[in-house]
């Protein structure tokens, strides 16, 4: 009888995604809310509306040029976010589920803020840069809304599992104020029509390998 050599069980392409949900920043984000409003009242140069583009998957609403670097503007609040929320948990997915060193993987972000309000909402999009490592998204405000109104909405990357009954079609998440997510750069991702006239405020952001020095 011929006996089996080695046997094991893989998992292939999974989508690892990190949800982290901080407390007590309602001050921070109110600090955030107040510099955004002002860029979206006053919109000029790097800050024009890019949502106005046919090309843009954001439909309505205001969002700033996608590869501006605003976690590096010169102001206290995005310092804050940047360093005690942001880089954390980016280095906690490179190490964790990349099983990378976070300090020996050079980086950059590039970040930009998106800003919903009634009618407008994102359309499926993914975020295929070359040498993207990570995409993500921190809330700023996320209004008290009846789902699915504002969720972000998930597809599942594997389409032929689904069409053998073996996963579901997409996957729904419900975002908080003051919580960041954290996803691979090929999950396509939608949110949901917003009805209310309150701002669902974020700032999305692309973490690619550092290719110069």
């Amino acid at each position: 009888m011929i006996a089996v050599s080695e046997h094991r069980v893989e998992q292939h392409f999974p989508t690892t995604v990190l949800i982290r949900t901080f407390a007590a920043v309602s001050e921070l984000n109110g600090s955030l809310q107040q510099l955004f409003d002002h860029l979206e009242q006053n919109p000029s140069g790097d800050y024009t509306n890019e949502a106005t583009l046919p090309v843009n998957t954001t439909q309505g609403g205001y969002q700033t040029k996608s590869g501006l670097r605003v976690l590096e503007l010169d102001h206290p609040e995005i310092r804050q976010l940047r360093q005690e929320i942001v880089m954390p948990s980016i280095e906690h997915y490179l190490d964790d589920v990349l099983k990378v060193d976070p300090l020996f993987t050079p980086i950059e972000i590039s970040s930009w803020v998106v800003s919903l309000g009634a009618g407008d909402w994102q359309a499926p999009h993914f975020h295929p840069t070359e040498y993207t490592l990570i995409s993500g998204i921190y809330y700023v405000n996320v209004p008290k809304c009846t789902p699915p109104e504002g969720t972000l909405e998930f597809i599942n990357p594997n389409l032929n599992a689904v069409s053998l009954g073996q996963q579901d079609a997409s996957r729904n998440h419900q975002p908080k104020s003051g919580q960041i997510i954290l996803f691979p750069p090929y999950y396509m991702h939608y949110v949901h029509p917003m009805r209310l006239d309150e701002k669902r405020r974020v700032i999305a952001f692309d973490v690619r390998l550092k290719t110069q020095p």
